[in-house]
């Protein structure tokens, strides 16, 4: 017989990946039904979810942001070797280190982004020619004539803000 903390770990790794209130409300159907859960477990993990399905729900159109904004990343970006000139990018184009490119993990091809070194205040715009990086603790990756605008050659990485411009 599953114990209260079993029920709501259990829950918790269905609903957590999903955040969907209708997964949420199947799930505490289901619980409430199972002969071994009891009342307690459904207070728990409605108290365990409380803030996720908050920030899952739906708002209202009116306060709703335009569907072409996006918030801005922060986090570490790098920069491409002019060595790889000539190496095709994912978006079947090839590197060259005197353009104003990027690598981004999940924006589309031709995406254009205002990249802002969080270090020295400098800003660049480019525009979304490979996917990458690859890493967790990075966001961007950016050309090499994007680095010499953002003044972080020396230090190979920095922390940046991204921005979508359209």
């Amino acid at each position: 017989m599953p114990t209260d903390r079993e029920c709501c770990i259990s829950l918790v790794r269905v609903i957590m990946p999903k955040f969907d209130r209708l997964d949420v409300a199947h799930e505490l159907i289901a619980l409430r039904r199972s002969p071994a859960a009891s009342p307690t477990a459904a207070l728990v993990i409605i108290a365990c979810l409380a803030p996720f399905t908050a920030a899952s729900c739906p708002q209202d159109s009116a306060q709703e942001p335009s569907a072409n904004k996006s918030e801005p990343q922060r986090g570490y970006a790098a920069f491409y070797s002019p060595s790889l000139e000539g190496h095709k990018t994912a978006c079947g184009g090839t590197y060259a280190p005197d353009k104003l490119t990027a690598a981004h993990p999940r924006l589309p091809c031709g995406t254009k982004l205002r990249v802002t070194n969080l270090r020295n205040g400098k800003t660049v715009r480019v525009t979304v020619n490979d996917h990458g990086p690859r890493t967790p603790n990075r966001i961007i990756d950016v050309s090499y004539a994007a680095a010499r605008s953002l003044d972080f050659i020396k230090q190979g990485t920095t922390l940046v803000k991204v921005e979508v411009v359209r």
